[in-house]
């Protein structure tokens, strides 16, 4: 705690000094513009608004060549600027386009210097340009088209939809880690927090939800994946029609939990976990009826019972975060 004494100018104005550590802290010189704002309690909150968005300029250098994509993905995700590798010798083609590949996966980043030892990345996208709560739904949107479209890959043995889902995982993990980024960076800045309409006390929920709706994407591009290993003569109707029921118990859920989320509807919320035990109920059946099934076939099919009753779990999950703690 500190405490300043007012202090009055012979013109009249009022002065209050501020501490030296804020000040170098927030790298601020004499006649950088502050923003003033009144809070609650007659309190009165100081931001160092001509310091930027807090975190423009920030610089980090990869000088290791293994794990190139983690450690790109690592330092985008705490909010680098600037992201400049450096290996010491010659990059061979297949680390630039190790490197390549890494940056596409991260929305953002753009390839902006590139000489023989070394390439130099930048993230050109404002951290406040997108807000966090649109792209919670657009990353929503494609988890749960995703799921849809995996179920019907199953039940039609549609291979090429498969395919598709699960090409489509990697955009759904774009939206995740820009998501975290902006979460992070929000934490750090006020200002940052400020422009996205969020408070440091939300971003916590924030990054569960967006968790929690990347694991549903990941569940289903499993489902997916799996559905292409089975053969269309290895699957009975009555399994086909129990595992559908499962999927679309899990769908209700993670829909009615999203939407709960989105319009910070508690009471639709609570009615979303009382299905729960309907999802466990369907898990059962399914693998009642896989007992008399060949090993292979049971054990792909369970895993794909397993992989529509996390999807719905998740989802509770989801629910979960407004009930108890609303975002």
């Amino acid at each position: 705690m500190d405490y300043r004494r007012l202090q009055m100018s012979k013109g009249g104005s009022f002065l209050l000094s501020l501490p030296k550590e804020w000040v170098k802290a927030n790298k601020l010189e004499g006649g950088a513009i502050l923003k003033l704002t009144e809070g609650e309690g007659g309190s009165l909150v100081v931001r160092a608004e001509g310091g930027g968005e807090g975190e423009k300029g920030v610089a980090a250098y990869i000088r290791e060549p293994e794990g190139l994509e983690r450690q790109i993905r690592a330092n985008y995700l705490s909010g680098a600027d600037m992201i400049v590798i450096e290996l010491g010798k010659r990059m061979t083609p297949t680390t630039r386009e190790a490197i390549k590949s890494a940056i596409h996966k991260l929305i953002g980043l753009e390839i902006v210097e590139e000489e023989a030892n070394s390439m130099t990345v930048q993230c050109l996208l404002q951290p406040t340009s997108m807000p966090v709560r649109s792209t919670l739904k657009r990353a929503y949107t494609l988890a749960a088209n995703m799921h849809r479209d995996a179920e019907t890959a199953l039940s039609h043995g549609d291979l090429e939809l498969a395919e598709t889902v699960e090409r489509r995982d990697d955009e759904v993990d774009r939206l995740y880690f820009l998501i975290v980024r902006q979460l992070r960076l929000a934490i750090r800045s006020a200002s940052v927090a400020e422009k996205l309409g969020i408070s440091p006390p939300e971003c916590l929920d924030l990054r569960m939800a967006a968790k929690y709706i990347e694991t549903i994407a990941d569940y289903a591009g499993a489902v997916a994946s799996t559905a292409q290993k089975l053969k269309e003569k290895e699957l009975d109707k009555e399994i086909m029609v129990s595992l559908l029921k499962l999927s679309d118990e899990a769908y209700k859920i993670h829909e009615g939990a999203a939407l709960a989320l989105f319009r910070q509807d508690i009471k639709l919320s609570e009615g979303v976990l009382l299905r729960g035990e309907t999802l466990s109920r369907s898990l059962v059946a399914v693998d009642e009826l896989l007992m008399n099934k060949q090993p292979r076939i049971a054990a792909l099919l369970d895993s794909i019972a397993i992989y529509f009753y996390q999807i719905g779990a998740h989802g509770i999950d989801l629910a979960e975060l407004v009930s108890g703690a609303t975002v």
